[in-house]
């Protein structure tokens, strides 16, 4: 008698790889270690995943796309173009605070993944696109001067990174949202007077 593969089981593997993949390096993982932490048989991993490297790598594609659609919700096309790009850092680092397995996870360079970098960068496209549109309504609404939008949305993008991986307690997603945003866009430097 055959098992059907459902969408809700699927996840729940992806999620459970996610938390084990991101905790071990890739070789000390255990199909068996997935199925016990996603409650399955390993039987049932290998019906959904043919080897250890796809179910890996499809983990690293659902965190994305689970990142894509919150980023989706987050950010109205109707809103300010600088609220848009706060709402974007505020989503992306609580994204991650709430799910700390896969920061690990996506933004590992890993070789095994080089046949499959096109899949992998349309992905990650996702975050540069949503940036640079929002800073393109923001140059023709006024608000942004920006000479290289894709120079800029590529460090808006780092300055998010480095959010994420910021370790203090008190760095709350608002508070660096906010930060990233004021720097962003008003600079470091002292005004003159």
């Amino acid at each position: 008698m055959s098992r059907s593969k459902t969408a809700s089981k699927q996840a729940e593997i992806l999620d459970a790889a996610a938390r084990v993949f991101s905790a071990r390096p890739y070789h000390l993982v255990l199909i068996d270690d997935v199925a016990q932490a996603a409650h399955v048989g390993k039987g049932t991993i290998y019906r959904y995943f043919e080897t250890k490297e796809d179910l890996h790598f499809a983990a690293i594609l659902y965190g994305f796309d689970a990142l894509a659609e919150a980023l989706s919700e987050a950010s109205p096309r109707d809103t300010d173009p600088a609220v848009r790009l706060e709402r974007i850092a505020h989503e992306v680092i609580a994204f991650f605070r709430e799910r700390g397995n896969l920061s690990k996870l996506l933004m590992e360079n890993d070789r095994r993944f080089e046949a499959r970098t096109e899949e992998l960068d349309k992905r990650r496209e996702v975050l540069q696109r949503l940036v640079e549109e929002c800073l393109a309504e923001g140059v023709a609404s006024g608000v942004f001067r920006v000479p290289d939008r894709t120079a800029a949305a590529t460090l808006f993008r780092g300055m998010i990174r480095a959010a994420v991986e910021s370790r203090n307690p008190s760095d709350t997603p608002e508070r660096l949202a906010a930060v990233i945003l004021h720097i962003f866009i008003q600079g470091v430097g002292r005004r003159s007077a």
